[in-house]
């Protein structure tokens, strides 16, 4: 088993990236030709906060401009400093949840020394990631998908970039005949519904009363039976 919770993982989440508003002025300071880092990040933190909020009550396709500099406080001239359109919001939400997800998730380190190691450290570190950011990958899932064409190919490709990544995870830990899973599509599949539901579902298990360190003990049990790990 792992030697991570997600109280550890905040820590590390913080040392890696700061903060989500610093990651969304270090992603866009320079084509916005913003100066003050200071200034910048809380309007990020507003602006960003608004557009959830107003997403949830009456959604992101209906949400107006007008609506978003009423509920963010900042005019539309101000608004303007750091989006052209809602399209460009929606980008901007979806690269930096991607880059602060690929940072924390550190799937370029891996390197099958002990694949089923590595795939239970890769599926804590997604439900704290999204534990962390839940309400931009709810935000992604739920509302930008029926946006630009571009956008929705992006994030369909990010989503099949995790299932294929446990995907190989599995076929290594099959060849080094440390499980022996027959059906390797159909579960990396079904981890990665299991990742999903933690953020779409987030009420249901917070009627349970179960936090991101018990979801992540049951997640991995059931990974180790879906693999047939050898010894379990």
């Amino acid at each position: 088993m792992i030697n991570l919770s997600y109280q550890a993982f905040q820590q590390e989440f913080n040392t890696l990236i700061g903060d989500e508003w610093t990651c969304l002025f270090d992603l866009n300071h320079q084509k916005l030709n913003l100066k003050n880092r200071n200034t910048a990040t809380k309007k990020f933190k507003t602006i960003i906060e608004s557009v959830f909020k107003l997403s949830h009550s009456k959604g992101f396709q209906a949400m107006t401009l007008r609506d978003l500099s009423q509920e963010s406080g900042i005019s539309m001239g101000g608004l303007y400093k750091y989006f052209a359109t809602k399209t460009q919001i929606a980008e901007m939400i979806h690269a930096a949840m991607v880059h602060m997800a690929e940072t924390c998730l550190k799937i370029k380190e891996y390197r099958h020394q002990d694949p089923v190691f590595e795939l239970n450290e890769l599926l804590a570190r997604h439900i704290y990631i999204s534990e962390r950011l839940k309400k931009w990958f709810y935000f992604v899932f739920m509302e930008c998908k029926s946006l630009d064409k571009e956008l929705l190919e992006t994030i369909i490709a990010s989503e099949l970039s995790m299932e294929k990544i446990i995907f190989q995870h599995i076929t290594h830990a099959n060849e080094k005949g440390l499980c022996t899973c027959t059906n390797p599509d159909f579960v990396a599949a079904m981890l990665k519904v299991m990742l999903q539901e933690w953020y779409l579902k987030s009420w249901k298990y917070q009627q349970k009363n179960i936090n991101a360190d018990q979801y992540v003990a049951n997640l991995l049990l059931s990974a180790k039976k879906l693999l047939a790990v050898s010894g379990s």
